[in-house]
């Protein structure tokens, strides 16, 4: 009885699985395109309910999009950097500020938000399935942990990821009868691809990367693609660079400050960290390796075919070129093998009996979507919730504006600082601040006395180092740091918050800005109990301000 009973409750619920295939069946793929782009819609979300936000450069682009200013008003650049080289980025900012009354919050929400829709769209629309972008999004996540944040930067190079894959996707058919019917009309082929780039270089820049694809194609064996490809990047380069309004010192920007960059003189290490050499990952080659495997034994896959693959080309590029600058595995490399194994993981589907069972399919679609938004959205180790607490120094609030009354920078005043997160932080917080920041976002654009301090302020790691800037400070700057330099005898303390300490120029009291034979002359006139009762005092004030 209990068997029978067993039995019938297995095909009873087989029955049922059944029932929601044909229910959905037609529209099956269509559904399962609108459950993913609602979790990729709400993750990112979730995560800014949390009260974070990127620590880097979303926040200067943000905070530049409020003003009209040039990048020589806000930072002490070399004169020959003064050109916004995210015109496009920022042109759109501008364009929600002043038109549709965003705040800087809600340009923080759009840039982090939209660009993380976007490139998810773009990778759902160039992979072979939405399912099949996420598993491969889900393989690599859980293997480079640092792309959580980097597809949460909101960053304009973001932007240029997505025009890659739709690049990569409307060239990567092996002939005209495997592509989709519209890509079997080559002119407009040849439009979205210009579209796409053209966008790319207006909104990002960095045009010279895009020469990365016709590259990938060459080395792939596909010749004549290649050679179009190549014409089309140089159309879009001129494009996107008119769009921007500044043509020539556009394309001057990223040509020359890149070149100074890498040409400097000094050591790797001491460049930002994404600039660096090294440090390239090869935690995607093994499970890459056991797609592969299972390909070849599934699907027919031939190891010529990698040969052949320019978007496995790209990557392999990225990787390699990683081992000179990181950037180009960590901004190019990983979306580029996310839309590869889409594909590898897209053959596996067609091929496997289990998934043509509703109940296992559906089960795993779910299980995947679930395990994608639980992996994007949990705070473990408050990965979120802690970054909130790297704050700028509130000068205004109720609570410190009498502490720290006098210690906030002046107009006109700059603040010298070896950190960039405090150019990050204090600009988004001060964009209508009347000081300047001797650092911002890039040490190649700095001028070259201060480059050369700040070189030496990192190799040397000594507090000695900072006196060429505290040479040049006046009562209106402040030098903003995470630590204190009790060295520079100059300078005395406060700290701003838990994260930043504030010095500035000690004020002179009035026997040391008078005259040395004025002060001799005086000193000697008077006797000598007045003489050890202002010493008593002075000392008394100094050991005041010291304690202060």
């Amino acid at each position: 009885m209990s068997e029978n009973t067993s039995i019938e409750g297995k095909k009873e619920s087989f029955d049922i699985w059944q029932k929601i295939e044909k229910i959905i069946k037609r529209k099956e793929s269509l559904i399962l395109f609108f459950l993913v782009i609602g979790i990729l819609v709400f993750i990112p979300l979730k995560i800014l309910s949390y009260g974070w936000t990127p620590y880097d450069d979303a926040k200067r682009h943000v905070a530049f999009s409020t003003l009209d200013v040039k990048w020589s008003d806000v930072l002490i650049i070399d004169e020959k950097y003064d050109t916004d080289h995210n015109a496009g980025w920022h042109q759109i900012l501008k364009f929600l500020y002043k038109n549709c009354g965003f705040d800087k919050l809600d340009l923080m929400f759009f840039s982090v938000a939209g660009l993380f829709i976007l490139v998810n769209i773009c990778g759902i629309l160039s992979a072979p399935s939405a399912i099949s972008w996420c598993v491969a999004l889900l393989l690599v996540m859980n293997t480079d942990y640092s792309i959580y944040f980097r597809l949460l930067s909101g960053r304009p190079y973001i932007a240029s990821c997505a025009a890659t894959l739709i690049v990569l996707f409307l060239w990567s058919f092996d002939s005209d009868e495997n592509a989709p019917k519209f890509l079997k009309k080559k002119w407009l082929k040849y439009l979205l691809t210009i579209i796409a780039l053209s966008l790319g270089v207006w909104i990002h820049g960095s045009w010279y990367l895009f020469l990365l694809i016709p590259l990938s194609f060459f080395i792939a064996g596909k010749t004549k693609e290649s050679l179009i490809l190549t014409g089309l990047v140089l159309v879009s380069t001129v494009i996107g660079a008119m769009l921007t309004g500044n043509f020539l010192h556009f394309l001057y920007y990223h040509f020359n400050a890149t070149l100074s960059i890498y040409s400097e003189k000094t050591y790797n290490w001491l460049l930002v960290s994404e600039n660096a050499q090294g440090g390239q990952t090869i935690y995607w080659i093994p499970f890459t390796a056991i797609i592969v495997f299972l390909c070849m034994k599934k699907c027919g896959y031939k190891l010529s075919n990698i040969a052949s693959d320019p978007i496995f080309m790209m990557v392999l590029l990225c990787w390699l070129g990683s081992i000179w600058v990181i950037r180009f595995w960590v901004d190019w490399g990983r979306i580029c093998l996310i839309l590869w194994l889409s594909y590898r993981i897209h053959d596996l589907i067609k091929s496997s009996y289990s998934l043509k069972i509703p109940r296992v399919r559906y089960c795993l679609c779910l299980f995947v979507e679930v395990a994608l938004l639980l992996c994007f959205i949990h705070d473990g180790n408050g990965r979120f919730t802690k970054l909130r607490a790297e704050e700028p120094i509130d000068f205004y609030c109720e609570e410190t504006k009498d502490v720290l009354k006098g210690w906030e920078p002046q107009d006109g005043g700059i603040i010298y600082s070896d950190n960039m997160y405090c150019f990050y932080q204090h600009f988004y917080q001060y964009p209508n601040a009347k000081w300047k920041y001797i650092l911002g976002f890039e040490s190649a654009i700095m001028k070259q006395e201060d480059k050369e301090t700040l070189r030496n302020i990192g190799f040397h790691a000594i507090e000695e180092a900072y006196l060429p800037w505290v040479n040049k400070m006046t009562d209106k700057d402040r030098l903003i740091l995470n630590k204190r330099l009790d060295k520079l005898k100059d300078i005395e303390w406060t700290r701003g918050n838990s994260n930043w300490w504030i010095g500035r120029l000690k004020k002179k009291s009035e026997s040391e800005s008078k005259p040395e034979s004025e002060s001799e002359s005086k000193s000697e006139s008077k006797p000598e109990s007045e003489s050890k009762l202002e010493s008593k005092t002075e000392s008394e004030s100094l050991s005041k301000t010291e304690n202060n």
